[in-house]
Parts: structure tokens; sequence; C-alpha cells
């Protein structure tokens, strides 16, 4: 019975449910009729009044089917338009968000046909370009991008469906003719089998405003760290210079003197003082102004040392094994004086003229540290303990860094000559 009410009773195949239903009330009717004539005539006359009650009868009878079915007519159609609205509310509520974002939305949205039609504009379209939107559907692309003639709006279009992601960087044309840059991406999708072309247009004035301004700002900052370039460089060579002007007075003093024990620490002394110049020089002469390519430094620094100490007669052959390392002027400072010390004891104490000579400096990195090795063909030590315990300056110097300034370990063996080894981290220290 159910299943029969939600046949009837609902608005689909209504033809097919309206002839059912007249045919069925007219079947009914007709035998009710039937019924009817038969009991009258039973007890009146057929010859009086049998024309006019026949048909005062199948009036009223038709007048009853044609109630039933007006009025199942009616609530179907009721029915009907109940449900039609629904929809349309149902599609205004559903729609409702996907208008609000095309009216809203910062950019410029436009729809063409292939052949570059336009055929809607959102809101934002309107105020960019100033007109109205009655006045865009009787545009084409080539009248708001003076870039375009009909040949090329037409193959931008076909590009546009053909290309994922398209993207360009154009002009458009306002209604008072002004022109302006515009960010313009597109997308193909189709409606009822027909192809058509959603554009997005974004102002890009305040962008290129931007990036002038942006452009301009790094020119001038440019400009501003060259000139500190320049000045941190012009302080680097001063430096150098006044240390250099240091180590030739301490030379003036020394020449002046006749205690050789005197001459030899004013020697010692501007040795250090050109170790420390040498790191100002190569900050002076290099592309950074902050880290020194420290196997350059070294190889300088070990050669102006040999200049230095050994003689012309000496024979000397110096093996340099040292791993790029790009290091802190500070750091090079600290590694520096203590090659010093140690390759100028060899130098003093190691080398004579009358042997070849082998001096050995290694540095490479071992896991997160550094190890440093410089080694002499020398005689070595007889008592190691006793650079443990050296009360001379040079002694203390090296301790002093590698302990307190590097955080490193130093070792000293007998190796067929005397060799030291100072591992430390390659990480340095925030507190330096």
């Amino acid at each position: 019975m159910n299943s029969i009410k939600k046949y009837f009773f609902n608005s689909n195949n209504i033809p097919v449910k309206f002839s059912i239903f007249f045919i069925l009330s007219g079947v009914l009717g007709i035998i009710s009729l039937d019924k009817f004539i038969k009991v009258f005539f039973q007890f009146n006359s057929i010859s009086n009044q049998g024309p006019l009650t026949f048909g005062i009868l199948f009036l009223i009878l038709t007048g009853v089917i044609l109630f039933i079915i007006l009025n199942h007519m009616q609530r179907v159609i009721q029915r009907i338009d109940m449900s039609y609205k629904d929809l349309k509310e149902k599609d205004k509520q559903r729609l409702l968000p996907y208008e609000f974002a095309l009216n809203n939305s910062v950019d410029a949205i436009y729809w063409f046909t292939l052949d570059a039609k336009v055929i809607y504009v959102n809101a934002a379209a309107c105020k960019m370009l100033g007109y109205f939107q009655e006045e865009f559907l009787e545009m084409k692309l080539e009248d708001m991008d003076p870039q375009f003639d009909r040949k090329k709006a037409v193959k931008c279009m076909h590009d546009i469906r053909d290309t994922k992601d398209w993207r360009l960087e154009t002009t458009q044309k306002k209604k008072d003719n002004s022109i302006f840059a515009v960010e313009v991406s597109g997308h193909a999708f189709k409606h009822n089998g027909i192809d058509y072309i959603c554009a997005f247009g974004r102002d890009m004035t305040q962008r290129l405003e931007y990036r002038n301004n942006i452009t301009s700002m790094n020119k001038q900052l440019q400009k501003s760290n060259d000139e500190k370039e320049i000045l941190l460089k012009e302080i680097h060579h001063r430096v150098k210079n006044n240390m250099e002007i240091i180590s030739s007075l301490l030379n003036m003093q020394a020449r002046r003197s006749s205690d050789n024990e005197l001459k030899d620490a004013m020697k010692q002394s501007r040795s250090r003082i050109h170790t420390m110049a040498l790191v100002h020089e190569f900050l002076y002469l290099g592309k950074n102004l902050a880290y020194i390519n420290l196997p350059d430094y070294i190889t300088r620094l070990v050669e102006d040392i040999k200049d230095l100490y050994i003689s012309q007669n000496t024979k000397l052959d110096v093996d340099l094994h040292i791993e790029k390392l790009i290091l802190s002027t500070n750091r090079c400072i600290q590694i520096g004086m203590v090659l010093h010390e140690l390759c100028v004891n060899a130098f003093k104490y190691a080398f004579s003229e009358d042997r070849d000579n082998l001096l050995c400096v290694h540095m490479k990195i071992i896991d997160e540290s550094i190890l440093l090795k410089i080694r002499d063909n020398g005689a070595g030590m007889k008592d190691i303990d006793s650079l443990y315990k050296s009360e001379s300056i040079g002694m203390q110097l090296i301790h002093s860094i590698v302990e307190d300034q590097l955080d490193g370990e130093i070792e000293f063996y007998n190796n067929k000559g005397l060799e030291c080894r100072i591992k430390f981290p390659q990480k340095e220290n925030t507190y330096e």
C-alpha cells in the first residue's frame, strides 16, 4: 500500500499517472451512473423523466470527476512548484560562496569563448578597467589589451587551452586609455560540451613599485657595503703597516745592541709581530674580510719564518699537507702563533748546514676536530717531559694558546726527530 502511495503521490511521470487516473475515474463513473439509472427507472417512467434525468445525472457525475481530477492536478502542480522553489533555494545557497568569492576577489576574473569574446567578468575587473559589466559583454580581448589583435587574441585562447598553468606578464588598457602592467594566468574548462577560458588578472603597478624600491634599496646597501669593505680593507692595511713599523723599530733597536741574547729576543718578537701582521695582509688582499684560507696562510707563514731563520747554505725541505679550511681571523692568529713558535724552535735547534733537513707540517680534519702535526728530523729530545714544564716564553705561549684559547690538547713525541701533535675542536668557542 505504501509503495502504491509513493508511486502515485509524487511528481514523476505525471502524464502517465493522469491518464491512468482519468481512465479509472471514468470507468467508476460510468459503472456508478449505470447502477443509478437502473435503480431510478425501476420506480419512474422512462418516457416522462428519462432524458432530463439522464442529462442531469451525467452533468453531476462529470462535474464530480472533473473536480477530483482538477483537484489532484492542483496538488501535483503545488508540489512541483514547492520542489522547484526548494531546489532553487538550495542552488542559491550552494552557489552563494562561489558568487561571493568571484565578486569579492582581489584579482580580476574574465571568462572568454575560444574566439576571445568576453562572456563574464567579476566586480574586480570592472573596478580595475573602469567599465560596467554590460560594456564588457560587448568586448573582446584585444579591446582591453593593446598587445593583441584579432588573430593573436584567438591564438592566445588556444594556447591557454593547450597549456597547463599558463601565465603572462602584459599590459591592459583602462576605459580612460591609461595603460598599466598586469600579470595574467589562464585555465580552460568545459561547460555543456563547449570550451571556455577563465583568466585571472592582477594589477602589477604596486608590485613594480615595491620591486623598484627594493632594487633601489639593494643598490644603496651594496654601495654602503662596498664603502665599508673598502674602509675595513684600509684598516687591515694600516694595522699591517703599523705592525711592520713596530717590527722595524725593534730591528733598529737590535742593530744598536751588542747583546746577542737581546738581539735574539728582538728577532723573535719581530717574527711574532709578522705572524699577526700576515693575517691582516691576507684580509686586506682577500675577498672575504671575516675568514682566511688557512692553507695559503700557513704556506706563506712557514716560508717567511724560513727566510728569517735559515741561512742560504742550509738545505731544508718543507712537507706541507694542509686540508682546505676557511677559518676566522682570530683562529688563524692563534694557529699561526703556535706554528711560529714550533717552527722557530725547529729552525734554531733541529737543523744544521751539514745535513738534509726536513720539516713536516700536516693538518687534517678528524671527525669534528682538527689535528695539527709538526715534525722535524733533528736529534729529538732526551727529556720530553721538560717541554711541558718549560718556563720559556715560547713554550708558555704555545700551552696558553692551545689549552686556553683553542680548547685543545698538546703532546710531544720522539719520532725520528721531535714531533708535536695538537688536537682541538673544529668549531670555535663562542666566548673567543
